[in-house]
Order: C-alpha cells, then structure tokens, then sequence
C-alpha cells in the first residue's frame, strides 16, 4: 500500500475531502516545498497533515468523543488559511507550468503535478466561500 496525499477544506468544523489519490503531489512533496519557499509561497509541507497516518500506524485510540481520523484532524491537525492555500496552490501550478522545472529523477512527472495541482485548486475553489482552511492529509 502506498501514500498519497488527499485534498481537505475545513467546513464549520467539520473535515471534508474529494477523496482522491494524488501520487505525483506525494512523491514530489519536499521538492515542492522547495519550490514554494524559493517562490515565497507557504511553504508545501505546512499544508501536509500526519494525524490519519499517526492514527492508521500506531495502537493510539482516538480521543473521547470522536469516532474518526477526520474528526481529530479537523479540530488539532495541521491547516492552511484558505487565502494561503490558494496563493501556495495557484503559484505552485503557474510555476510548474511556466518554468518547467523536472520533478522526478527516472521521469520526469511534471505533467502529472500539474495536473494533480489544478484538479485541487478546482476542489479547493469550489469550496473558497464556505470553507476557512485547507490541508492536504497524508494517507496509506
């Protein structure tokens, strides 16, 4: 089983995801935090949440009351501002898209971060009205 990274907004409390596995974000997330303090953007890690990996790669219970990893992440996981969040997304995707840059030793998988980019940047869009913050959670 591999990790990826899935797309979250927070919306009145409560953590909500398109569900989708982005690969290419995972496999290219410290080059892309890189990139993204280079380009003095948030930094990409800070968007990236651990709590559901904690939770599914230990024998920790979760805490009272609570009935999911979602439900611990959206009160004390790692978020992003939704307005830090567009910004480090759209800057990402337009200097991938611009510049080029390789990402990836064997292959090169800009095409597909670009792609993985604009697909969260339409999800985290779709959301900017109603949600106040953003992460991208790592699962397994």
């Amino acid at each position: 089983m591999s990790m990826v990274l899935w797309a979250y907004v927070r919306v009145r409390g409560q953590a909500l995801s398109d569900g989708t596995d982005r690969l290419a974000l995972y496999r290219h997330r410290n080059r892309l935090d890189v990139l993204s303090r280079r380009l003095e953007l948030p930094p990409f890690l800070s968007a990236c949440d651990t709590t559901d990996l904690h939770y599914n790669t230990s024998d920790q219970a979760l805490p009272d009351g609570l009935s999911s990893t979602d439900e611990v992440m959206a009160r004390s996981g790692q978020w992003l501002p939704m307005g830090q969040a567009l910004a480090l997304l759209e800057g990402l995707l337009i200097h991938v898209e611009n510049q080029r840059p390789r990402l990836g030793l064997l292959r090169n998988d800009r095409e597909a971060v670009a792609t993985e980019l604009r697909e969260v940047l339409a999800f985290v869009r779709s959301w900017v009205q109603e949600a106040d913050a953003f992460n991208f959670a790592v699962v397994m």
